[in-house]
């Protein structure tokens, strides 16, 4: 939540203008949001329907048929959150560090193949040539029952979790799904108690609202992630892919809200050093009535390397720091914040095997927020950061993701908390696909007080 100070004089006008444009939601005039949406909606659609029909290799098939990441992959440091691993490509075993007793052992492969065999249920017998942590993690189902099983995982699997992943055959995962979903639940009745309680007393908002968010994290990802296992999204051959060296993005944003349709040109640039990763980024709109740029610092505790290729685990946790700057001269206001942030990601197939090829992120922090009005008027408010997200990866080539972001001070703002005091943040979807060579393109569709649509180009460096 955000907390400000008191506004006076001439201010008041423009500081009530302000919140009324980030918490109104205009019931009408949605057309040119909504053709996006739809566009939207039938990508992440298709791609749905592609793992949906999609059947677990069976045991013993060609070795083709489960691909392994690009031999220039490379070594993965810090793959699989080990700093002191042993050799990663000298024939070194990953997960004790000693000599490798198969030469043909994919050095990829974080997980031991015992794993994945085990939870086949069945001892089925590994692909040759194939990482452990990608071979087949179930035995065959019928399209009869890959068909109930994503019908039980949507209902009652919303409320009972593993219930899919239970009628695929899939047992284990269903009872790791089931067990996630109650920790996340947890937390959330943690966090969330103190605060219905206490009135929203600011001294249970900030410890309280990060356990919130982090917790309907887990429990709707535990809840998406078995809709995933029931419809056989542990069969695709996905592999997740490192930060590149270096990147430039070019990107259009649609913005409307009550009050306005605004159409904004971004551009955006990150540099990876090692572990030091530095962002910087921009918006301007079509009548440089409004601008914005963002410069931040990134400090990568775990996770792989910025080699921009496929590796064997894309779990990581970093810190960051920013500093932003937007300037609305039609409403003559100047906001400058400061914020920090800690994020982290986790492959689900740490969970269970048959979880493969998706992930969950979450991140908190906090900052620090000064607007500005005329005649010297200003205020000061306190800034909390939360979110996550549940994705999925396609192939080599990319990922998509549904997303919650409880900051409000962004272009979509936060939706009104219903009967509840104050707002909550937004909610939206995104997707990068890379077509050719270091080219990618991005979309997003992110909904709070504003609808917010973005299409953009990036190009991936030093790959």
């Amino acid at each position: 939540m955000t907390g400000t100070a008191g506004t006076s004089g001439s201010g008041l006008r423009a500081e009530q203008k302000r919140r009324t444009r980030r918490g109104c939601v205009c019931p009408a005039g949605y057309h040119g949001s909504m053709r996006w949406t739809r566009v939207v909606t039938l990508a992440l659609a298709t791609v749905l329907a592609r793992v949906a029909v999609a059947e677990p290799e069976r045991a013993g098939g060609s070795p083709e048929a489960a691909k392994r990441p690009p031999e220039d992959a490379g070594p993965t440091e810090g793959d699989g959150l080990r700093e002191d691993g042993g050799p990663h490509g000298d024939g070194g075993s990953r997960e004790h560090g000693g000599p490798n007793p198969d030469p043909g052992h994919d050095p990829v492969a974080p997980r031991a193949s015992a794993q994945a065999e085990e939870a086949t249920g069945a001892g089925q017998a590994a692909v040759a040539g194939a990482p452990a942590e990608r071979r087949p993690g179930a035995p065959a189902v019928s399209a009869g029952r890959r068909a109930a099983a994503i019908a039980v995982a949507i209902f009652p699997g919303v409320l009972l979790r593993g219930a899919g992943s239970w009628v695929a055959g899939a047992h284990r995962a269903a009872r790791r799904l089931a067990a996630t979903g109650a920790i996340g639940f947890a937390t959330l009745a943690a966090g969330g108690v103190p605060i219905g309680v206490s009135a929203s007393n600011p001294y249970t908002i900030w410890p309280g609202v990060p356990l919130v968010v982090a917790g309907t994290g887990v429990f709707l990802s535990s809840w998406l992630a078995d809709v995933w296992v029931a419809a056989g999204g542990g069969a695709l051959t996905a592999w997740p892919i490192a930060l590149p060296p270096w990147s430039i993005d070019v990107a259009t944003t649609w913005q409307h809200d009550a009050y306005r349709e605004r159409a904004l040109l971004g551009a955006a640039g990150h540099v990876e050093l090692g572990r030091l990763g530095l962002d910087a980024s921009g918006y301007v709109d079509a009548g440089n009535a409004w601008r914005s740029g963002e410069a931040g610092v990134r400090w990568r505790l775990l996770g792989p390397p910025p080699t921009g290729r496929a590796v064997g685990d894309g779990s990581r946790v970093v810190v960051r720091a920013a500093a932003r700057l937007d300037r609305d001269d039609g409403d003559r206001v100047t906001l400058a914040a400061a914020e920090a942030e800690l994020s982290g990601r986790l492959d689900l197939d740490r969970l269970d095997p048959a979880i493969r090829g998706s992930f969950l992120a979450l991140s908190a922090g906090g900052g620090f927020t000064r607007t500005s009005y005329p005649r010297g008027r200003h205020d000061n408010a306190a800034l909390l950061l939360a979110g996550f997200a549940w994705g999925a990866y396609l192939g080599d080539r990319g990922e998509v993701a549904v997303f919650y972001d409880h900051r409000r001070d962004g272009l979509a703002g936060g939706l009104a908390a219903s009967r509840g005091a104050g707002f909550v943040g937004s909610f939206g979807a995104s997707a990068e696909l890379r077509v050719h060579g270091p080219w990618a393109v991005r979309g997003a569709l992110q909904v709070g007080n504003a609808w917010v649509t973005t299409l953009g180009v990036r190009y991936l460096g030093g790959r």
